[in-house]
């Protein structure tokens, strides 16, 4: 009886800090909650609380007691979904290792859209998974959620209908990116050169962002829609009853409106470059690549079937027209008298790898330092990083942590180090070409994943062989043999602009998008023919 009563005061209080949760009490409910923690044995109740002060730290922002409160809430609710998905949420930033982990327990309890979604964005920067493994979940997971998405409504067919070889293309293009965003360097080479005597094209924007670049984008004659209020059900018929012969996703798991495909909108889905890697999707017939990114012994690993663009995967092109530079500066070398390192991309693609690997090179290259710019740095960024580094043996006076605006241009940021390191395995890209133009080489180790080669395809373009590492013990060799070859570096910093500019890479626009056309004809006789 005794044991009744204890349950009833217990249950009693937790209504108590219940309502005082509800109430934005939290410092109140928190404190009740604590007291409980010692006066029960009941698990049952334990999870509960457990759970219920990771609540309140999750809502309050605080990362680190909502995950102390949920990991404990796990000892009783091993099940338990929701608390997964926290989980792999607020470990994003922290450890992308244990993120991913919470995310996939979360998956196989409860597949949920949303955290799929997330999830595939973190594992394509993980160095933990090969190309056929990120195929294999990509696609488990997918089978599930797609009679989530299809549950009301069947997906398009084609087989019935008729249809001219010959005609007028009707190309559209999906992407939440049809505004100032770096896609668009990429995109609008090929928008502005396309034949449209050839082709019928439309946009599909699946946010609200419109500047200049939308603009530019309009000039050339495509048909521009705003899809930004569209469920995805809505977005397949929109893009179906007009006719689309050819829907080219622009984003894929960077926006929610890529699971819009899995209604199979169009007869012909392709992917490019928006999001490196395979969408796991059958839905979506092809890949744009070239013979480096994907070469043919694993195209078997992509849901997609690759096809191979002549001239390369991309062509670039400043947003603003005729872009100024400003002028290029000397070698920080020529100041400081050593080596200064510099990684410039987005902190989730400094992973632990990565760290450990750029440490190496440090303690190989005496007095180097490493600068590590983002002006969206946050101070969570630092204390991982400074965590990392410390860890594997790194003075922190050799760490540079710099988030101030540059004045002028971003693009004077590249000029405060000596050349670049690229993270592992989700390389640069569009930073990477940005680098070139500043005189700023960069050192990569590309993988197997699209991910991975970014920065190698722009080093091949500009002749940079030697900075594109085999290995990670040729990665640390080639960061040593560069960093005491200062005539090479002053050259690089002189003269990598005018080589920049004058590469495939920033030329033969109309050449290229001819080459991406005729794949688009071949693919609709293709279909036309089956």
């Amino acid at each position: 009886m005794q044991e009744v009563l204890a349950r009833k005061e217990i249950l009693s209080q937790l209504e108590i800090a219940d309502s005082k949760a509800k109430e934005n009490a939290n410092d109140e409910a928190i404190s009740i909650y604590d007291s409980l923690l010692d006066k029960t044995d009941d698990l049952s109740i334990l999870g509960s609380i457990y759970s219920k002060l990771g609540d309140i730290y999750y809502k309050t922002g605080n990362k680190a007691k909502s995950i102390w409160a949920y990991e404990n809430a796990l000892n009783y609710r091993e099940g338990n979904a929701v608390i997964y998905n926290r989980l792999g949420y607020m470990y994003f930033y922290l450890d992308s290792d244990k993120s991913i982990e919470n995310y996939l327990k979360g998956m196989e309890f409860n597949p949920d859209i949303q955290n799929f979604v997330m999830l595939t964005q973190i594992m394509i920067k993980s160095t933990k998974f090969r190309q056929k493994d990120l195929k294999q979940i990509f696609e488990k997971y997918i089978d599930i959620i797609r009679p989530q998405i299809l549950k009301d409504t069947e997906p398009y067919t084609y087989q019935k209908e008729k249809y001219d070889k010959n005609k007028k293309i009707k190309l559209g293009y999906l992407s939440s990116d049809f505004y100032n965003h770096a896609m668009m360097s990429f995109v609008l080479p090929i928008i502005e050169n396309h034949d449209f005597n050839k082709f019928d094209i439309t946009l599909y924007h699946s946010k609200d962002n419109t500047d200049f670049v939308t603009e530019r984008l309009k000039e050339t004659g495509v048909k521009y829609k705003n899809c930004s209020g569209m469920t995805n059900a809505e977005l397949a018929k929109t893009i179906h009853e007009d006719k689309i012969d050819i829907l080219v996703d622009l984003s894929g798991y960077t926006h929610n409106a890529v699971l819009a495909l899995l209604y199979k909108p169009a007869p012909i889905i392709v992917q490019y470059l928006g999001f490196l890697g395979t969408y796991g999707m059958t839905e979506v017939d092809y890949i744009f690549a070239d013979k480096f990114t994907i070469p043919w012994y694993m195209a078997k690993y992509y849901t997609e079937k690759p096809v191979y663009i002549k001239g390369g995967m991309n062509k670039f092109t400043f947003q603003i027209k005729e872009k100024n530079f400003t002028t290029i500066t000397a070698l920080p070398y020529e100041k400081n008298g050593y080596i200064t390192f510099g990684c410039f991309n987005s902190m989730g693609k400094i992973n632990s790898y990565t760290i450990a690997l750029w440490s190496k090179v440090l303690q190989a290259v005496p007095n180097s330092k490493l600068l590590i710019y983002r002006t969206q740095m946050e101070q969570r960024d630092i204390e991982r990083f400074t965590k990392e580094f410390t860890k594997n043996g790194i003075d922190l006076n050799r760490i540079i942590f710099d988030k101030q605006p540059t004045p002028e241009s971003h693009m004077n940021s590249y000029l405060k180090c000596d050349f670049a390191l690229d993270p592992i395995p989700f390389s640069g890209l569009t930073i990477t070409i940005e680098q070139a133009f500043m005189g700023v080489p960069v050192l990569t180790l590309p993988g197997e994943t699209i991910a991975s080669k970014g920065t190698a395809r722009v080093n091949k373009a500009l002749g940079l062989n030697n900075f594109i590492a085999k290995n990670e013990k040729d990665y640390i060799k080639k960061a040593v043999k560069i960093s005491s070859d200062i005539e090479k570096l002053r050259y690089y910093r002189k003269y990598l602009h005018g080589i920049t500019r004058r590469s495939y890479l920033c030329n033969n626009f109309k050449k290229y998008t001819q080459e991406i056309e005729k794949q688009y004809i071949k693919a609709w006789k293709k279909f036309c023919r089956r």
